[in-house]
């Protein structure tokens, strides 16, 4: 029987124990999952904080872009519209400038229909161009004739005589050098001969 109270009690005991384990355990474990909760719940106001940081730069960059974008349109179409303004005067200015010698087109001929209207007899035009055909004939005759061989007839004469001051100065180096290795052979000779003597 005292056995039968000792084991009952150690089994009462061991089963204090596993509930404390129990209890220990459960205890933990949810210690465990408040950590992660708290973790966790920190982990997704983080995500979230970078987030609206990314956004808000994001929606930064993109007003700086359309600021930029906005400003390069402006400055375009203030280019566009100084160089239609540009393009606008010169077109007009070429207008006026063609009004202008259109009337004096029509000036000069007016003047011409009046002088041939006003002249009794004249010199026909086919005589003026006779003279005029026949006086650049007489030039061109004179150019090809005289004037030209004349001056080939001088550079032939100015070639050669460039070629015939070359070859003599290449004559008298030559002599030069001659007389230079002639003087240098004599040195040498007398040179050898005093050797010989002394």
């Amino acid at each position: 029987m005292p056995e039968q109270k000792e084991s009952s009690v150690l089994f009462n005991l061991k089963e204090l124990m596993n509930l404390e384990e129990d209890r220990i355990q459960g205890e933990e474990e949810a210690e465990q999952q408040a950590e992660e909760e708290a973790r966790a719940k920190a982990e997704a106001e983080e995500h979230r904080k970078r987030e609206e940081e990314e956004a808000r730069v994001q929606a930064e960059q993109e007003a700086v872009d359309a600021e930029e974008r906005a400003t390069r349109e402006d400055a375009e179409r203030k280019q566009r519209e100084a160089e239609e303004a540009a393009l606008r005067v010169r077109l007009e200015a070429d207008a006026k400038a063609r009004a202008e010698e259109h009337q004096r087109l029509l000036e000069h001929e007016q003047e011409l229909a009046k002088t041939k209207a006003t002249e009794k007899k004249g010199v026909h035009p086919g005589i003026i161009a006779g003279l005029v055909v026949l006086l650049l004939g007489g030039v061109a005759g004179a150019y090809f004739g005289v004037v030209k061989p004349r001056m080939e007839q001088r550079a032939a004469e100015t070639q050669a005589a460039q070629h015939l001051a070359a070859q003599r100065a290449q004559e008298a180096a030559d002599a030069r050098r001659a007389a230079e290795e002639a003087t240098a052979r004599q040195q040498a000779e007398a040179a050898a001969r005093m050797r010989a003597e002394a």
